[in-house]
This record gives structure tokens, sequence and C-alpha cells, in this order.
């Protein structure tokens, strides 16, 4: 049961990538690294939050590596596409390359601490009433 849990809320975390990308840098014209760091800590306190309520303890090595692979992965896999897109058009360049590494890196690695012990317990209730 766990396991389904935890995949609900990595691909919901999915989802909301595509949304918040969205609503963002094309409603609200706010792009840039600035937009990434936004939207990864939101996806990645929401990831916390989540896993902290569906769980309602602090997640096990085996759950917190797979919401981070199915997340991560799954958005690494759609940068690694994108960039092979862009890189047809244009060939390839160094800086092209870090800067869609650097639009990518805040996603997993956000998600990674708040997937921690200490930020999980940030959002488990303290006082539990029966």
């Amino acid at each position: 049961m766990e396991k389904t849990r935890i995949t609900i809320v990595a691909v919901t975390s999915i989802v909301l990538f595509f949304l918040a990308n969205y609503l963002c840098r094309f409603l609200l014209g706010f792009t840039g690294v600035g937009a990434s760091l936004l939207i990864a800590a939101l996806i990645a306190a929401y990831m916390g939050f989540s896993v902290a309520r569906a769980l309602e303890r602090v997640p096990m090595a085996e759950e917190r590596s797979r919401a981070l692979w199915i997340y991560g992965g799954f958005l690494g896999a759609l940068f690694v596409a994108f960039g092979a897109w862009v890189f047809l058009d244009t060939g390839f360049n160094a800086v092209t390359a870090s800067t869609l590494l650097l639009h990518y890196l805040p996603y997993p690695a956000l998600a990674h601490v708040f997937l921690s012990d200490r930020s999980v317990r940030m959002f488990l209730k303290k006082n539990r009433q029966p």
C-alpha cells in the first residue's frame, strides 16, 4: 500500500511540474532559473507534505528513493529529450547544456531535501489524537 501512495505522490508531482511551468512561464511570464527554483521548491514542499500525511511517519529509505527515482527520473528523461531536440536543431553547445542542467538540478535536489527525515518531521502532526 505504501508503494502505491509514494507512486501517486511522485506522479502527482510530475503533473504539478507541467501545470506550474505552464502557469508560471507562459501565463505569468516569469521565466529563467529563478522560476525553476521557485517551482522546484513548491513541488518539493508538496512532496514532503504529501508523503508525511500519506504515511503518517518518516519514509523509509526505499520509499524515499522510489519517490525520487520516479520524479527525478521522469524529469531527467524529459530534459534529456528536450536537450536532444535543441541540439539537433542548433548543434551541441556547452552553454546550452549547462543552462539546461541548471534548470533541471533544482527539481531532484530540492525534492531530496524535502523528503529528508528532518523535513518530513516538520510536516508530521505533533499531537495525534485518536
